[in-house]
């Protein structure tokens, strides 16, 4: 049997098959035989039917027995010659061929396991801030425990910054509605009735909005002409200026209230005091830090890899992990709000973005296979059960159903399989060499009404 593999990009290789007349008639033979030992037919006894009869009755699926088994034999053939690993057999192509000449020829598709050699993956550094708490940062984080329970009151003022303003308003190009030249434009772009901003200049809705309503009043309108930049998200209105007429339903000033004996019981309870709240405060704080550290080391790691390493990817599991991450995206969009003709008008930046993210998980996750198969590790029964259990638990459903519907449906597998590239990013992170930093600030970011 003559075999012929052909390498092509994107991981993907041609295994070409070509069985001589001699070895097609003595796998032919020893098929008739097979089928010759089982064969009952009326008017000859077991084993004793003749070839010819054997072939007039089951011709066909010997023929297409003996394409399997060829086509088979070959593969397993390049396999071991090759050392090929194959993760898909994408299909035969060109069809099963018979030649004149009694021989047999096929080609057989194959996406691969890309080939790479590991860097050095033992002992990358990493730069990590020291882990503290100090007065200021528990004063800070009990501003924003505060805050959450600020309200706002109207007042009969003219509005400032850190004040709420009740808008509603029409919008227009042109001296025409938006909503009428433009119907495919996002719904906050074409009226509004009744939202809450919070004018904050840090955190403005669009360049020049918050600035151009300070200083308005309850039942005061106002014109507003806004021009958008030209990365804006909606491309049709990008360097455009629109014209906001405005109508203030209302000023309102927010009250945070005070750390007093009242706000601690109400947030922690009777038997909370001052003392126990800033110690509750400071170990939330050193949990958070801790977990960013955590992620930041996984980050830095799994940077360091990537960026030492270039191979091929199969297309094919880059394009499944690309469709599964749009869909995510998309999801995530419309939960946030985004209408369906905004997602369709950026189609095309959300396939670029999930193409690029899926890319380098792929890359990222044969790496850590690598890294695993390299260094013998494995997932301990405990470990699955463990994470079966959690898994139920958010849920919401027992244990055991749980887990005969994860046998069910072939989760547990693909379980076993992420749980093993986690276990070599922890084998990663504890081979790393740690350099630490200065405590970075936190950045705690406040929102207006109108993004919550």
């Amino acid at each position: 049997m003559n075999i012929n593999v052909e390498h092509q990009s994107n991981c993907r290789a041609v295994v070409h098959v070509h069985a001589t007349a001699e070895e097609v008639a003595k796998q032919r033979s020893n098929l008739i035989a097979y089928y010759t030992r089982g064969a009952k037919i009326p008017g000859y006894r077991p084993g004793k039917v003749p070839p010819a009869i054997i072939l007039k009755t089951y011709g066909a699926a010997i023929t297409e027995e003996l394409e399997r088994q060829l086509a088979s034999d070959g593969l397993q053939t390049a396999i071991k010659n090759e050392g090929l690993d194959i993760l898909n057999i994408l299909g035969v192509t060109d069809k099963l061929h018979h030649n004149a000449d009694k021989s047999f020829s096929c080609n057989i598709e194959l996406s691969l396991t890309p080939k790479f050699e590991l860097p050095n993956y033992k002992g990358i550094a990493v730069k990590l801030p020291r882990v503290e708490v100090n007065d200021a940062d528990i004063d800070h984080d009990l501003l924003h425990l505060r805050e959450r329970y600020q309200t706002f009151e109207d007042v009969t003022r003219a509005a400032s910054l850190k004040d709420v303003v009740v808008l509603g308003y029409e919008t227009y190009l042109d001296s025409q509605p938006v909503a009428e030249v433009l119907p495919e434009a996002p719904d906050h772009l074409k009226s509004l009735e009744q939202q809450w901003f919070l004018l904050d200049s840090e955190d403005d809705f669009l360049p020049g909005f918050y600035a151009g309503l300070l200083g308005i009043s309850t039942n005061e309108q106002r014109n507003l002409d806004i021009t958008l930049p030209e990365d804006f998200a909606f491309e049709a209105l990008r360097g455009k200026t629109l014209q906001f007429q405005i109508t203030c339903g209302g000023v309102k000033e927010k009250r945070v209230p005070e750390l007093d004996d009242e706000f601690i019981k109400k947030v922690g309870g009777e038997e909370m005091t001052l003392e126990t709240l800033r110690s509750e405060v400071s170990q939330g704080l050193l949990r958070r830090r801790e977990q960013a550290r955590d992620v930041s080391k996984t980050n830095q790691v799994l940077e360091h890899l990537s960026n030492n390493l270039e191979f091929d990817l199969p297309q094919e599991v880059v394009n499944r992990a690309a469709q599964r991450r749009t869909n995510e995206i998309a999801q995530n969009a419309l939960r946030q709000g985004v209408n369906e003709t905004e997602l369709v008008n950026q189609q095309e930046a959300i396939l670029n973005t999930a193409t690029q993210q899926a890319r380098q998980n792929v890359k990222i996750s044969f790496i850590l296979s690598e890294v695993a198969r390299a260094e013998n590790l494995s997932v301990a029964d405990a470990q699955v059960q463990m994470a079966l259990a959690q898994m139920a638990a958010r849920s919401g459903m027992p244990v055991k159903k749980y887990l005969a519907q994860a046998q069910k449906e072939g989760v547990i597998n693909s379980l076993r399989d992420d749980l093993l590239l986690q276990n070599a990013i922890e084998f990663l992170k504890d081979q790393a060499v740690v350099e630490e930093t200065e405590p970075e600030a936190e950045h705690c970011e406040t929102h207006s009404p109108a993004e919550a």
